[in-house]
Parts: structure tokens; C-alpha cells; sequence
């Protein structure tokens, strides 16, 4: 077994502004937790961390964003969700086939604002590590920025694990 352990960062921007109440918002915060919980029963994500970063810079948690009725401003809440996998395959296999998330994928394609460039980042930490909203948010920042490296990638350019 690998000392370390894949992270995912994955950012939904929704197009337009944002509002608890939307009935793309309904649905994605429903389905989140059905989700990842099955991802924990399969047993390859050892933790979850979900919340979003508002247009300040501000990191919210998941009662500060149901609490969002509308926001009012053209930049938009960018929602994160974060997870530590035991390894790319396993992400991957959540990712893609499990049918929750694929649906949620699908049904929520038109939702996300893609301008900003990449919505994913993908690194290694070492094995138990909690990675915090900012590092995750910096990590997706160098991804943009400087393009794919041990530090920040994709899932069409990887790295494997270190070592």
C-alpha cells in the first residue's frame, strides 16, 4: 500500500447568480452527501471536506452556503468539494462509474460556469494528511496559472504517486 494518497479538488462555479433555492442547487446539495457516501462505503476515500469560497476570498462552510438566497454580485460562490483517495483508480472509478455521481455529472453538465479554466486538481499528500480550503484553492490556482506538475494536475496529464 502507497504512503501517499491522491487529492481532488473539484470547483463548481454555477452559471449566473447564486441562490440556495435554485433547483440545480437543490438537487447537487441533495445528492452530495448520498454520494460521497457511497464512496466511503466502497472504502477507497479516506475523507471528504465540502464548502465554497466566496468572491472575497472567504471560505464558507456547507451552512453558509444553504444559508445563500442570492448573491448578488457578477463573480459567483465557487463550491468545493475536496477528497483524499487511496489512489487515482479508485477516483477515477468514483468519478465516472458510479452511477450517483456520473447522473449528478450529467444532469448538472449546463450548471458550471467553465471560464476560469480547469474545475479539477489532482496532487499527492502523504498517507492521512488533511489538506485545508486554501492549499486546495492554491493548488487549483497553480494549475491555471503554470499548467500541469506534481503539484497540480489533471486527469488527462498524471503523475503517479511519489517514490
Amino acid at each position: 500500500m502507497s504512503e501517499h494518497m491522491l487529492v481532488h479538488l473539484n470547483v463548481v462555479r454555477p452559471i449566473g447568480p447564486f441562490s440556495a433555492d435554485h433547483p440545480n442547487a437543490q438537487y447537487f446539495f441533495g445528492l452530495l452527501p448520498l454520494v460521497f457516501a457511497q464512496a466511503k462505503l466502497d472504502g477507497d476515500m479516506f475523507w471528504h471536506n465540502h464548502g465554497a469560497r466566496s468572491p472575497d476570498g472567504r471560505y464558507l462552510e456547507m451552512t453558509d452556503i444553504l444559508a445563500q438566497r442570492t448573491h448578488a454580485t457578477e463573480d459567483n460562490l465557487h463550491i468545493m468539494t475536496m477528497a483524499g483517495w487511496r489512489d487515482l483508480a479508485e477516483m477515477q472509478r468514483f468519478a465516472y462509474r458510479e452511477p450517483l455521481h456520473a447522473e449528478g455529472i450529467r444532469k448538472l453538465k449546463g450548471w458550471v460556469d467553465r471560464s476560469e479554466g480547469a474545475t479539477l486538481a489532482l496532487w499527492w499528500v502523504p498517507r492521512g494528511e488533511r489538506v485545508s480550503p486554501e492549499e486546495a484553492w492554491d493548488r487549483l490556482g497553480r494549475l491555471r496559472r503554470n499548467g500541469v506538475s506534481p503539484d497540480a494536475f489533471s486527469l488527462r496529464q498524471r503523475f503517479p504517486a511519489p517514490g
